[in-house]
């Protein structure tokens, strides 16, 4: 890939595996509150959303949302153990900035756990920027998020990859007009060309050959 800078990451299934972590928060608040609980794939295909989106559709109801952020939240600022790095994440990321590409890493998540299971993960440092949910007024799939870190970066999209796990990281890539990079092996495993990605890495390590 030629002519690529910067380089911006979505989080969640696919820097790190926080699956537990995302998972069993959702299952803990849904049933605190007596909401039946889904499926672990729904809440899986779920995730990328807006809290009060994600939970809307969850619960069915936007009697409680506000009540269930607070709790899910909670549950993970005690639970941070849950999240885990991904077996190549640190040596790809370490390897790339060598390199000199600049990294970002955008997010739907709070600011709060998102910069902390990146630190706990011990990889936090190699981000120039990170852009979570209170950053921006929209969120993944729409450019802005990508944007803001792009203005922070000092970069512009033609010279940008997003590397997701989701469809969400995808189009916010096409709308940020930057090229776009699909994992596989995160949470959003349906659907891979909808719409496609530029590339696809079934392995985090794999973008060393690609970049």
């Amino acid at each position: 890939m030629k002519n690529i800078t910067t380089i911006l990451f979505d989080i969640d299934g696919t820097l790190l595996d926080t699956s537990d972590f995302i998972i069993n928060s959702t299952e803990y608040a849904l049933a605190k509150f007596g909401y039946k609980l889904p499926e672990r794939k729904v809440i899986a295909q779920n995730i990328g959303k807006s809290f009060p989106d994600f939970y809307l559709t969850l619960s069915g109801s936007s009697k409680d949302v506000e009540k269930l952020l607070e709790t899910h939240r909670d549950f993970q600022l005690k639970n941070l153990h849950l999240s885990r790095l991904f077996l190549n994440s640190s040596k790809t990321l370490n390897s790339l900035k060598k390199r000199g590409y600049k990294m970002g890493a955008v997010t739907s998540r709070s600011k709060i756990t998102s910069f902390q299971t990146l630190e706990n993960a011990g990889i936090a440092h190699f981000f120039d920027v990170v852009i979570s949910a209170e950053d921006t007024t929209k969120l993944k799939p729409h450019a802005d998020p990508l944007l803001k870190a792009l203005t922070y970066l000092k970069e512009i999209p033609t010279k940008t990859v997003m590397v997701g796990d989701s469809h969400f990281d995808i189009e916010a890539g096409k709308n940020a007009g930057t090229k776009t990079i699909r994992a596989t092996y995160g949470f959003h495993k349906d659907n891979l060309d909808s719409p496609a990605p530029d590339f696809f890495i079934d392995d985090i390590g794999e973008l060393l050959e690609l970049l």
